[in-house]
């Protein structure tokens, strides 16, 4: 009888899961205890290094971003030397060979003042509506039929045909 209760119980360990069989092992706490601390030590130590890549990303950035204001502010004064009038002035006399003006060479052009015609309301309305009328579609009585449209052109340049 013992020899087949032996057997019985050989054969339901075989049948029984990896799992259960691991789980029932006196060792399993301590196994599973040590592998979730690893797990949490390589975590750490990948964050930590994680955010040192970090660190010094950003440090290598704000040293460019330093580097970058120092030469706005180069090319900023640059400019505002090159651009002093006196400079210019210096500059127009000895190479270009220009001399400054003289008041009697001097002209000033004064805009004369243009009268409009007072027009009235019927006037003023009419000339919208042609001003508008301009920017329509024309459309032919074969085209409609037809069931063709031509764009509408917003481009007055286009409408005139040329320049101002």
């Amino acid at each position: 009888m013992k020899t087949a209760v032996r057997k019985f119980k050989e054969t339901l360990d075989i049948r029984s899961s990896v799992f259960n069989r691991l789980r029932s092992h006196r060792y399993f706490s301590v196994g599973l205890l040590t592998a979730v601390v690893l797990l949490a030590a390589c975590f750490h130590v990948w964050q930590r290094v994680r955010v040192m890549e970090l660190v010094k990303e950003t440090s290598h950035l704000r040293n460019s971003s330093r580097l970058l204001v120092d030469d706005y502010k180069k090319v900023y004064s640059e400019i505002v030397s090159l651009s002093l009038a006196s400079r210019i002035e210096t500059y127009a006399r000895d190479t270009l060979g220009m001399v400054p003006m003289t008041a009697d060479r001097l002209y000033t052009l004064v805009r004369g003042e243009t009268r409009q015609a007072e027009t009235d309301e019927w006037t003023a309305m009419l000339s919208a509506v042609e001003r508008v009328a301009r920017y329509m579609p024309v459309i032919t009585e074969s085209r409609a039929r037809a069931g063709e449209r031509s764009p509408v052109k917003f481009d007055s340049v286009a409408l005139t045909g040329g320049g101002r």
